[in-house]
């Protein structure tokens, strides 16, 4: 049976992932770190009076659960061990999007053996990671021949979430595929981009991918997946008629939303077919989906939710590094290849500087890669600006922005991201 439960003890106290993958950071004093470790099961039990959600990692005779790890965090540059990795498995793609983001714009073509992306997948799960994300490109072209790869994931005991844009029009037998998919308990999400109603969904991604991707919405919704829709926000798309049809879609098939606005690179840099949404822009949206949240009760989550979000449940793993992004601090990505990034969105960042942080072979594994290289080092190390240090909305309702964005248009990780809403922020809510 497949350990999906997880327990990682560490100088902070501990971080749990549930049964469904929820993972969470528990705050404790020495004492309880070293009463934790001699028995967890009776720790557990101890805390489950202010943190009753932990009762999950229990059993039905209050015996532990969930494997077990024990990390060591004294004088670290980082968590000593990665939770999330982000891993490209598939390079090719059934749709040519011109504002995808870097997928393997270095390699194009460049195909890796089975063994290979093995490998890979062992170095991630010995690395101590508790999910990995499998993207692309488009995973699902493999068709039937995924299950080898979600074999192996849940055999290392990784919790897996999946990526894909929802055109399944080459799975001839979609119910025997979804229904062996279903079989996968180490399954806890699954992603399916949608961009906007039929018209423009279409327009950005071709004729008939509308009905496609709502229609593998549907049918994983109905085989018992929670699943999430991933929509990019360009400036056409900041508009009440395409925000309402993304929140009602959502509502209707029980989806969470998460909406992010278009980064410009990889395809997209320099190209003009769809515009980037302006601060302006982005306001507008926020403003919308946060009032249709809690008017339909669906989630929705966005990059800077200070207008009433959710920002109250916003993960701390490293309480040592500012908070941010998980980018570099809690996980990172993984191409196909082994190369190793902060961020997917710097694998082809422009501006003549590379963000490649290593390679895993077998004399560069992926944990000493997480540890020792020196540009996550200084990815980890470069703050945030005064400014949004200083900001009231920073760690309580916002992580601080996207880094990416910062040094595509000021050349800096640590300045302030462009889409910063603050200035927008209405008076009714000023402090």
């Amino acid at each position: 049976m497949t350990q999906l439960r997880r327990v990682r003890i560490d100088n902070y106290g501990i971080i749990t992932q549930s049964q469904r993958g929820a993972m969470q950071r528990t705050f404790m004093q020495r004492p309880q770190i070293e009463a934790f470790k001699s028995d967890p099961a009776a720790g557990v039990r101890a805390m489950l009076g202010s943190y009753p959600q932990l009762a999950d990692l229990l059993d039905n005779s209050g015996q532990l659960a969930a494997r077990l790890d024990i990390a060591d965090e004294t004088n670290a540059s980082s968590l000593t061990r990665p939770l999330r990795i982000y891993y490209g498995i598939e390079p090719g793609c059934n749709l040519s999007c011109s504002f995808c983001g870097p997928r393997d714009l270095e390699h194009t073509g460049l195909r890796v053996t089975a063994e290979r992306e093995r490998f890979l997948l062992d170095q991630i799960a010995q690395a101590g990671t508790f999910q990995v994300q499998l993207t692309g490109g488009e995973i699902f072209i493999r068709g039937f021949k995924l299950f080898d790869t979600l074999d192996h994931t849940r055999d290392l005991g990784l919790t897996a979430l999946l990526g894909t844009n929802g055109v399944w029009d080459h799975i001839k037998d979609r119910h025997a595929f979804i229904q062996e998919l279903a079989s996968y308990d180490n399954i806890v999400e699954v992603k399916v981009s949608v961009d906007g109603n039929r018209q423009f969904h279409d327009s950005v991604r071709g004729s008939g991918t509308y009905d496609e991707a709502v229609m593998t919405l549907r049918d994983l919704k109905e085989a018992g997946f929670p699943v999430r829709i991933n929509t990019t926000i360009f400036k056409e798309s900041c508009t009440p008629e395409q925000i309402n049809h993304m929140a009602h879609l959502a509502k209707e098939i029980g989806a969470n939303l998460q909406a992010i606005p278009e980064r410009s690179c990889g395809r997209s840099e320099g190209k003009t077919d769809y515009e980037l949404p302006s601060p302006q822009d982005l306001f507008t949206y926020t403003m919308m989906a946060t009032r249709l949240r809690e008017e339909l009760g669906v989630g929705i989550s966005f990059n800077f939710d200070i207008f009433g979000g959710s920002g109250k449940n916003m993960p701390v793993y490293d309480p040592e590094r500012p908070f941010s992004c998980g980018a570099g601090l809690w996980g990172f990505a993984v191409t196909h290849t082994g190369a190793v990034y902060p961020c997917g969105f710097t694998q082809d960042i422009g501006g003549g500087r590379t963000f490649l942080a290593g390679v895993i072979s077998e004399e560069s594994s992926l944990l000493d890669i997480w540890l020792n290289s020196p540009l996550l080092k200084d990815w980890r190390h470069a703050g945030k600006s005064d400014k949004c240090r200083a900001c009231s909305d920073y760690v309580s309702r916002c992580w601080g922005g996207c880094m990416v964005q910062a040094y595509l248009m000021h050349g800096s990780l640590s300045a302030q991201d462009p889409y910063c809403l603050k200035q927008f922020k209405p008076d009714a809510v000023q402090e």
